[in-house]
């Protein structure tokens, strides 16, 4: 990339990784029915591990198609010879990073995010990734350390006001009737945002080193084969399981209607008739797999994330929860309060301010870096004379 495209990518950093992360708010209109529809899983919490089996699985499929997809284009782009050489240079700082996106940030993050999405509100699960920029500032300060200038401060004080606003009506109904499997959904969509947010530190710190399609490749590889011992320590590896993937997403034999819970039987939203082509599970796992949250998406943040400070680039992920919100209203049904609409207008002038923010920071490390350049070469020329 020439000087002048990689600068113009640089300024629009923040906003690629809102668009990454917006995609991941469409997961809802796919994700909750398989979920809801998980082997020996009702309403109630009935069997204790019904959920997290049934998202562990679902996590190992969604990682074994996303190395499907990506394996072509590993191939296609320079093959795997790169990687391996990049590999051999790693310290342990490196290996700990990579172990840490693919095992946390991939597998446990994803892990804990769907059992959030199938135990609990959706909307809730989604509110409380907002979390993120709080991890990642702490992350950040403690691995990179990264000082964030005051604007920084600013976004963050002004985008906290809309996270309150936002969250407060939801969480206020939740704690009306909260029960072991609110908690349980509410504890592990908190685990979900930390996973994450320390996986766009650790990332942050890979994309100096690899591709960022590489860097997507390993986290899929490392991520599918912790998740292969993880389900077998579930045990998942069963007939049952294996009919889930082909079963349909909205008939439930033997529990419950689940079209009396689901938006999408009265053909609310996006897909409009979908309740009636009554996908298969693996096809919403492939869906997802791809299009929402997916290879894509998390290769497209890796581009932008490379670009962004990554305390920045964790501001710039509230676009998830962002679009989640609209996303839940447009296509799910679920009204928005006043509260929620005047707090989704602030975070988006935050996310908005971002770019010039991130911008300005960069703009500002490189003049640091080119008078430090001026001042060794003075050093230099001096001790040469």
């Amino acid at each position: 990339m020439s000087d002048g495209k990689e600068l113009v990518a640089k300024k629009f950093g923040p906003a690629i990784v809102s668009l990454a992360n917006a995609a991941r708010a469409f997961d809802a209109p796919v994700r909750n029915p398989l979920l809801i529809k998980a082997p020996g899983f009702a309403f109630g919490g009935t069997n204790y591990l019904a959920m997290p089996r049934a998202s562990a699985f679902v996590s190992l499929i969604e990682h074994f198609f996303g190395m499907l997809i990506l394996t072509p284009i590993i191939l296609y782009r320079r093959g795997f010879k790169q990687i391996f050489q990049t590999l051999k240079e790693f310290d342990r700082k490196d290996w700990f990073a990579l172990i840490y996106v693919s095992m946390g940030g991939s597998a446990l993050g994803l892990f804990f995010f769907l059992i959030s999405l199938g135990m609990g509100n959706p909307t809730v699960a989604i509110l409380l990734q907002k979390t993120q920029p709080l991890i990642t500032l702490a992350f950040a300060a403690v691995i990179l350390k990264e000082k964030p200038s005051w604007q920084y401060y600013v976004t963050l004080g002004i985008s906290l006001i809309g996270v309150f606003l936002i969250t407060f009506d939801e969480l206020v109904k939740s704690g009306q009737s909260f029960n072991w499997v609110g908690l349980v959904a509410i504890l592990c969509s908190l685990l979900a945002a930390t996973m994450w947010g320390g996986s766009t530190v650790f990332g942050r710190r890979l994309t100096e080193k690899l591709n960022y399609w590489d860097l997507t490749f390993l986290r899929y590889v490392g991520g599918f084969f912790f998740l292969v011992v993880f389900n077998g320590i579930l045990l998942t590896y069963n007939n049952t399981y294996f009919e889930y993937l082909f079963a349909g997403t909205y008939v439930s034999p033997g529990l419950y209607d689940v079209s009396d819970y689901m938006f999408l039987s009265n053909g609310i939203g996006v897909y409009p008739n979908v309740s009636n082509s009554n996908w298969p599970v693996i096809a919403c796992i492939a869906y997802s797999a791809v299009l929402t949250g997916g290879v894509l998406p998390l290769a497209l943040y890796y581009f932008g994330l490379k670009r962004s400070k990554a305390t920045i680039a964790g501001l710039a992920e509230l676009a998830f929860p962002l679009i989640a919100i609209f996303a839940n209203y447009f296509f799910l049904g679920y009204e928005l309060t006043n509260l929620q609409l005047v707090g989704a207008g602030i975070l988006l002038l935050t996310v908005s301010m971002l770019s010039y923010v991130n911008a300005k920071e960069m703009a500002k490390a490189k003049e640091m870096e080119k008078v430090k350049g001026e001042k060794q070469e003075q050093e230099t020329g001096k001790k040469l004379k």
